[in-house]
């Protein structure tokens, strides 16, 4: 409807050209180029109907952190169709999204800081059985109707990055991971915030 509309005004515009001065022609035919751009964004954002965005909502302010609840969900499409369930499984999936690019940030720094090298491999690890252990349950867990489970998974994964954090400041340096750390421990407290809406 939006594409039809805009062309039919491109139309009007043509069959006027001839009436318009050269720098109104460019200006209308940059405007017009630019809503056809903008209606394509458009008829491309997933559209959350009202009931969807205020189970989204009501769900993301029972969490420590609504702002960052409602924006992790309303990234994914499938939020807009989802259960508090499904709701929970996409905030597991970007704690483990998270805990990922952690691990990757801690080989980057593993090269350049041989000086944190105990500390960035006990972190390593923990983050290892985030991805390889706590994800896969908490998801499996959801999946077969045990959440108890799943909020087990996602409180581990919160006290993993706790305990990454101090391997570094009981050894007397400064953490380069801090701000992954606090990220990933706040996702995973969303997670079992909403986990714990099905128990």
């Amino acid at each position: 409807m939006i594409l039809f509309i805009l062309l039919q005004i491109h139309g009007i515009t043509t069959l006027k050209r001839n009436q318009i001065s050269p720098p109104i022609k460019h200006f209308f035919n940059m405007k017009f180029h630019l809503l056809i751009l903008l209606s394509i964004h458009l008829l491309q954002t997933p559209f959350i109907t009202t009931g969807d965005r205020s189970l989204i909502e009501s769900t993301c302010r029972a969490t420590p952190s609504y702002n960052l609840c409602m924006s992790t969900l309303l990234t994914n499409p499938k939020s807009s169709t989802g259960d508090v369930s499904e709701l929970g499984l996409i905030m597991v999936g970007a704690t483990k999204a998270k805990a990922t690019r952690a691990i990757q940030q801690i080989k980057s720094v593993y090269r350049s800081r041989p000086d944190l090298r105990r500390a960035l491999n006990e972190c390593a690890q923990m983050y290892i059985a985030v991805v390889q252990a706590d994800v896969p349950s908490a998801v499996q867990a959801l999946d077969g109707g045990q959440p108890k489970f799943a909020e087990d998974g996602m409180a581990d994964t919160a006290v993993e990055a706790q305990a990454c954090e101090r391997s570094f400041i009981e050894r007397g340096h400064k953490s380069p991971l801090t701000k992954m750390n606090k990220d990933i421990e706040n996702v995973a407290n969303v997670a079992r915030a909403i986990i714990r809406m099905l128990l």
